[in-house]
């Protein structure tokens, strides 16, 4: 068992790994979490320069930190993989990290560890304090931060026909996991061009499993036509449950399966 994983040998290891994906994505990551002021800065400045006044509308600035947080989350999940291991495909590095007096196991959970809970964690601090800190300071021009913004009650106003209740902080970390191990294969298993060919392949397998479940699905309604009428004729709240678990179902599973070939990939390096 000492030799799959230690606490003590992990523990070094993940300290070892969680300052090098600092050094490789740190500056980044502070960008990235300092957008909201970043960009806000440079609106009021461009508003200053072509209109002569800053500009205190916080429906104006929606746009902006729409944005703001559509970049930090690609620019995440897309980049950090690549940033922080990419490099294992390399020789010279690739080398080092297999000469590690840590198995293979310790170094796969704490790749894991690593890209689904620390970075998303550290990017939401920094962006979310930046975001109220601009919210607190600038609350006429910049509105209101995220953290006050009563989600639920917007989405309540929704005519739903059920009360849903949501995990969404469940559902963001699962897409962000989902989304950033698949850029992680990629990174472990391209040697170069790694961004572009992992986008290519996301493209080829959303066509081929986007066929292939209408061909499913087109097979399985001329055998049951009624078959979704039936669900939805049953009790509403029944059925749009059942909608919701299969969604969180198949993302936790792509989930699973990633982590698994991440793992796989690992075992099978070489140089």
């Amino acid at each position: 068992m000492n030799n799959v994983f230690s606490p003590k040998r992990f523990g070094k290891y993940f300290c070892y790994d969680l300052e090098n994906a600092w050094n490789n994505f740190g500056l980044s990551l502070i960008v990235l979490g300092l957008l909201p002021a970043i960009l806000f800065v440079v609106f009021q400045l461009f508003s200053l320069i072509f209109s002569g006044h800053i500009t205190v509308s916080d429906d104006a600035i929606m746009p902006m930190r729409f944005l703001s947080g559509m970049i930090c989350v690609l620019v995440g999940v897309i980049v950090f993989p690549t940033k922080a291991y990419g490099s294992i495909t390399q020789k010279r590095a690739g080398s080092s990290f297999l000469m590690l007096p840590v198995s293979t196991f310790e170094k796969w959970v704490s790749m894991m560890l690593v890209l689904c809970l620390a970075a998303p964690l550290c990017l939401s601090a920094l962006y979310i304090g930046s975001d109220t800190l601009m919210g607190v300071i600038f609350p006429n021009a910049y509105g209101t931060p995220i953290v006050k913004i009563p989600f639920n009650d917007i989405i309540s106003e929704v005519d739903l026909p059920v009360d849903l209740h949501i995990g969404y902080a469940g559902i963001a970390l699962g897409d962000w996991a989902s989304s950033s191990l698949f850029f992680l294969l990629g990174a472990i298993i391209f040697k170069k061009g790694k961004v572009g060919k992992t986008i290519l392949a996301l493209f080829a397998l959303s066509i081929f499993f986007s066929t292939a479940m209408s061909v499913a699905a087109g097979a399985f309604m001329d055998q049951d036509a009624n078959v979704f009428l039936r669900m939805f004729d049953e009790d509403p709240e029944i059925a749009m449950r059942k909608i919701i678990n299969f969604g969180t179902i198949t993302l936790y599973a792509q989930v699973v399966i990633l982590m698994g070939l991440s793992y796989l990939r690992l075992r099978s390096i070489k140089h």
